[in-house]
């Protein structure tokens, strides 16, 4: 599995960390001072420096010390951080597609012509796809889940709230660390930084890592395991303060995965194609065909995955005064990506796909802070994006008989390619006007104006595209949206702060990526916006020992696009399509409750409640004129509940700690018709780690989903829709339970 690839990026960690000095020529003693109150959380959810406690909004927060308590691998596991959050990896592909809902607002698709509407933020940079948004947690600083609308300062797509992720910046003092882990399923990683300071004014950093794990599943068909996968990062960055007012950041960011393509599970009932025609069926609404969620049916031999990214970060920064600061940030990231996948999870084939695409976004952005003790703060600002995008699918089709009337056994090879372009342009402003130190109204707007075609270039639609003269770009359109903020604060007392909001964001509209008629294809669905109102309290009490945090809100969702692949009769065709409409309007209410105390010196409590309903208010089926209001929101649950103790206490020459984090989810669909194989139950997940450092060396042993939930990250029915059960439905599993070994060394 080691190639030479992979032994240079594993040495450029490790070599930079053996020609440091040892950890005790560092400092003798370096045990962490033992928590006896609550430290002030400071974040840029506002792209600027400011207290958690002095936002009016809700936002949850995560520093360095408490990121270095927690076992996460990626996104994934950050969603116990915070209330009304659930944070899956789709496994609908390489690159850990990310499936994230916030409020009861999210995706469920994979597909790159899909806009997100959780947005990832990495160092100041917009992912403005689903895929390669699950972050590693690796090399962090902090995070920071932001709920509700971001649509004046994180702009389109940010229509549920936001991700804020910090990585660690170089230092001028020369350092570092290394971390290995073993695990479960030989699952072995190396990961670590290096700062090397060139003078007091310039400073690299190379940070890197490397992961190889077998798989979870077992298949049956192929006798053998399944979900290998092996990762590998190299981090460049530099930070160069040519005066104590300039500072000029860059980072590069190069990821490379390889994997078995991931595990489809085939849970078709007796009323869809597989299960009636093929008698390929689930024996049951919770079990999958193979009997077990870890065990595969699939038969391609050569299904795998490859996915590759590329990331640059350049932030320029100019306090022009105590009061005014000029900054720039470039983003660039690209992803490419392909992968042969057995969609229908069964020992036939019915369904495969090779799907090469490659994503490509820039954006600039250049704002302007003014902060200060006058009444008067605010951050304006300009905002532009590009993006492209183009898939080549090749569909291996074994149904014909089913669907097109041919011989049993055919197998047709379908060919199916779309390439977009996005091109994107903002204003925005948000100020505080403070009345005095009791009073305070925010106040913010942005206008955004997006263009957006789709590039036919399909075989399918060889006599749609002669007759509009062969144009390679035949259909554009463009659209304008402004989303405004309004805010007030109300101070009781340094300790006691309560807040009303209002809110708004959009989801960028855009044409189907998986059109299966011209149709579809050109016709464009128009954005979705959400409007929220708000009512919240930032507290904290018993000489700040306890800290508690709320929030009731209620969200006016409309224009809701849907997805919903219906059947098709195409010649030449995969028989089913995915169509993309303005179909639905809802609403949803809900509290928010967060809490971290210290009733005593060393035991830390945190913990979160999160109330949720979510229900459609006007939803009328386009194909069938039938209401579907009855239906339930997506990946929606009524419940979300985490509680997480730490205890850290003197042991010898260091300390030692433990954390356990309980996340619980109550039942929620996964699927647009609520289809019964593929929801999820109540659900809960326990993780733990235990702790020692002495001095510079941390040894901890970790677990994840101690309790083996085997929920369903992700489901999709395929061809159905009200009157027509489908051709089968898929789903799924999330990991099992892992565990395993870890050391850090710091110099």
């Amino acid at each position: 599995m080691t190639t030479p690839r992979t032994r240079t990026y594993v040495a450029a960690t490790v070599a930079a960390a053996l020609a440091a000095p040892p950890a005790g020529a560092v400092a003798a003693d370096q045990r962490s001072e033992i928590a006896s109150y609550l430290e002030e959380i400071v974040v840029t959810a506002r792209k600027r420096d400011e207290s958690l406690q002095d936002i009016g909004s809700s936002v949850s927060a995560l520093g360095s010390v408490e990121l270095s308590r927690r076992p996460d691998i990626d996104l994934s596991s950050f969603a116990n951080a915070s209330p009304n959050v659930i944070i899956d990896d789709m496994q609908e592909g390489p690159g850990a597609p990310a499936a994230m809902t916030i409020r009861g607002v999210g995706t469920n698709d994979h597909e790159r012509s899909i806009d997100p509407t959780i947005g990832v933020v990495v160092d100041g940079v917009f992912i403005g796809t689903v895929g390669g948004a699950m972050i590693k947690a690796l090399d962090l600083e902090s995070l920071e889940i932001l709920r509700g609308p971001q649509g004046t300062l994180f702009g389109r797509n940010s229509i549920g709230g936001a991700v804020n992720i910090k990585r660690r910046k170089p230092e001028t003092d020369f350092g570092g660390e290394v971390r290995a882990s073993y695990g479960n399923y030989d699952d072995t990683s190396v990961d670590g930084y290096v700062n090397i300071p060139i003078n007091d004014k310039f400073a690299f950093k190379i940070s890197g890592a490397w992961n190889e794990r077998d798989g979870y599943f077992y298949n049956r068909t192929l006798d053998r395991k399944q979900g290998e996968k092996k990762y590998k990062t190299l981090s460049p960055s530099f930070v160069w303060r040519p005066t104590n007012n300039l500072e000029f950041y860059y980072r590069y960011d190069r990821t490379e995965t390889e994997q078995d393509a991931s595990v489809m599970l085939n849970v078709a009932q007796p009323d869809q194609g597989w299960c009636f025609f093929y008698q390929q069926c689930a024996p049951g609404l919770d079990t999958p065909q193979g009997g077990s969620r870890y065990v595969s049916l699939q038969n391609t031999p050569d299904s795998n995955a490859w996915f590759d990214s590329d990331m640059h970060v350049f932030n320029a920064r100019w306090d022009i005064s105590d009061e005014y600061r000029l900054e720039y940030v470039f983003g660039y990231f690209q992803t490419k990506e392909d992968a042969h996948w057995d969609f229908d999870g069964t020992p036939l084939t019915l369904y495969d796909t090779q799907r090469p695409q490659q994503w490509d976004q820039r954006s600039h952005e250049l704002r302007l802070t003014h902060m200060g003790k006058g009444a008067l703060t605010y951050t304006i600002g300009t905002y532009v994006w590009n993006s492209s995008y183009r898939i080549d699918m090749i569909s291996t089709i074994g149904f014909g008989d089913l669907i097109f009337g041919l011989p049993a056994g055919t197998i047709l090879q379908v060919p199916q390619s779309v390439q977009q372009r996005t091109d994107s342009y903002a204003v925005f402003f948000e100020g505080d006007y403070r009345f005095n130190d009791t009073w305070t109204l925010t106040l913010g707007g942005r206008y955004t104006r997006d263009e957006k075609d789709t590039g036919l270039i399909d075989p399918l639609f060889e006599t749609e595209l002669a007759q509009a003269g062969g144009i390679a770009n035949p259909v554009e359109k463009s659209w304008r949206e402004f989303t405004p903020k309004v805010s007030l604060r109300y101070r009781i007392s340094p300790e006691f702060m309560s807040y009303a909001l209002y809110s708004r964001g959009f989801r960028a509209g855009g044409f189907s990526g998986r059109p299966g008629t011209y149709e579809a294809a050109v016709t464009a669905y128009d954005p979705e916006t959400v409007d929220n109102f708000e009512l919240g309290v930032k507290s904290e009490w018993f000489d700040r020992r306890l800290r508690v945090n709320g929030a009731v809100y209620f969200m006016k969702y409309d224009d809701k696009q849907e997805e919903l692949s219906v059947p098709v009769d195409v010649e030449g065709g995969t028989g089913q399509q995915t169509l993309f409409l303005n179909a639905a309007s809802a609403e949803i209410k809900g509290l928010e409750l967060e809490i971290m105390a210290i009733p005593f010196k060393g035991f830390t409590l945190t913990g979160s409640l999160g109330l949720l309903d979510a229900k459609y208010k006007d939803f009328v089926d386009p194909l069938t004129n039938r209401s579907l209001t009855y239906l339930e929101l997506r990946r929606a649950p009524e419940l979300t509940a985490s509680l997480s103790p730490a205890y850290e206490w003197s042991a010898g020459s260091g300390n030692m700690v433990l954390r356990v984090d309980w996340h619980f989810t109550s039942e929620y669909e996964n699927t647009f018709l609520n289809s019964p194989q593929t929801r999820n139950d109540s659900q809960n997940v326990v993780d733990a780690m235990l702790s020692y450092r002495i001095n510079n060396t941390l040894l901890a042993i970790f677990g994840r989903n101690l309790t083996e939930e085997d929920g369903y990250t992700i489901g999709l029915d395929v061809a159905r829709d009200l009157d027509f059960a489908g051709l089968w439905s898929f789903t799924g599993a999330r990991p099992p339970r892992t565990y395993g070994v870890q050391l850090t060394q710091r110099f």
